[in-house]
């Protein structure tokens, strides 16, 4: 039933049937022995098998390429019945295109308890055997618009995997009672120790590495950057949020200016203003401070005024003025998607004007994701708030970007002079 980790390596060209399987018996295997199961009392029938065989499903395996596993994840509530495979993975194309038609396939509905507009689900591409997370059937705009890259079906469940090995997702029994709802058997937690490890790492690193190439190399101080960066109010964070165990347990270098133009911060714009207790809330957190205002995104309003827009969740948005810098985002750890340690560079310029800048998906920054065609350069709207960030995410719900990817691409620019 479950596979080693070394069978989860190999080629990623094509479809490869048989690894895919056996990487979704690995997920459902995780999923049931979390909940204190024994893998003797599961049904090992295959989906084919329960749908009644070869017989039943005739008319659905002659526009089948080849048997397609099946995965079941937090993200993937179940799998699409036979004779709606093909229903909602098309409605993006022309219904003209038979062809094409056949090429798509729902393979798994998302987890509509997760609260997705017309949630959509895994699609699979069978003619290139790559598939895409759609939280959304408007997702289908961003993922057929000819640019959008597709990954192997085996990376997307190996994704799958990892989360539930690094702790990211949770099989629980009834019996849990935290705060976040259980979709059965899942929950996700908004961070995880091996996240804030990884971050601690990054972080020591970054400052390592600086010190090696400052003229003296001093030595750090242990005091952490708690009380300095909440500007002597510790208490305004909650004790076992990510940003309260990252700052505490963080050294506080030498220097101030952590990268060219930030150092770190010390003051909060949107923290409360009076804590006497500890809190129990988040709040956009400024790590790194610019000493230039954040570049202002405005809309225009019918009679011609320029409305800002802010940067931040509601509850937050009230702040007209804060410094550009890296903010961890978060303020809903128990919403469906929390991720605490996700964090956003904010410029004090809009950046994309030169088609140049891209996301981690390989967008152009400031690109219309949602409009087709090859040409992503003929309309962009330069941004402040995309620098780092993943773009269009292939395997989960929008997010973004965690911390630790950020200090680790400053900890190559610094090592390679940049």
């Amino acid at each position: 039933m479950l596979i080693r980790r070394e069978a989860r390596q190999g080629a990623l060209e094509g479809l490869d049937q048989e690894r895919c399987a056996a990487l979704h018996n690995y997920v459902v295997g995780l999923g049931w022995t979390q909940l204190g199961l024994s893998l003797d009392t599961l049904d090992k029938r295959t989906r084919w098998e329960c749908h009644g065989g070869d017989a039943a499903l005739a008319s659905v395996s002659e526009r089948l390429d080849a048997s397609v596993p099946h995965l079941f994840h937090r993200y993937l509530a179940r799998l699409c019945a036979p004779d709606k495979l093909w229903q909602n993975a098309n409605d993006a194309k022309d219904e003209d295109e038979d062809e094409s038609n056949k090429r798509f396939i729902s393979l798994y509905m998302a987890n509509w308890a997760l609260g997705s507009a017309h949630p959509l689900g895994l699609v699979l591409d069978q003619e290139a055997g790559t598939a895409i997370q759609h939280m959304s059937i408007h997702d289908t705009s961003i993922t057929m618009n000819g640019r959008q890259i597709w990954l192997p079906l085996n990376m997307l469940l190996d994704g799958s995997i990892d989360m539930i090995d690094q702790g990211k997702v949770l099989a629980v029994g009834e019996s849990y009672d935290g705060e976040q709802e259980r979709t059965e058997p899942w929950i996700m937690p908004s961070y995880t120790q091996q996240d804030l490890d990884d971050t601690l790492q990054a972080f020591r690193h970054l400052i390592d590495t600086i010190h090696a190439r400052m003229p003296s190399r001093p030595q750090n101080s242990e005091e952490g950057l708690l009380d300095f960066v909440t500007g002597g109010l510790p208490q305004s964070l909650s004790s076992s949020s990510f940003a309260y165990q990252f700052l505490v347990q963080s050294p506080r270098p030498s220097f101030t200016n952590i990268a060219p133009g930030l150092r770190i911060a010390r003051h909060q714009p949107s923290a409360p203003v009076s804590v006497r207790l500890e809190s129990t809330k988040l709040y956009p957190l400024l790590l790194f401070s610019s000493s230039h205002p954040a570049h202002q995104k405005t809309r225009r309003a019918p009679r011609g005024k320029e409305i800002p827009i802010s940067l931040f969740p509601r509850g937050f948005d009230a702040v007209s003025t804060y410094p550009a810098g890296l903010y961890l985002t978060e303020t809903e750890p128990h919403r469906t998607h929390p991720f605490e340690d996700a964090c956003k560079l904010v410029l004090p310029f809009p950046l994309g004007a030169n088609a140049f800048a891209r996301t981690s998906d390989g967008a152009l920054v400031g690109e219309s994701v949602r409009g087709a065609g090859e040409n992503a350069a003929a309309k962009i709207e330069p941004r402040s708030t995309e620098l780092y960030q993943l773009g269009f995410n292939h395997f989960i719900a929008a997010h973004d970007v965690q911390l630790k990817h950020v200090l680790w691409k400053w900890v190559e620019m610094v090592e390679e002079g940049d």
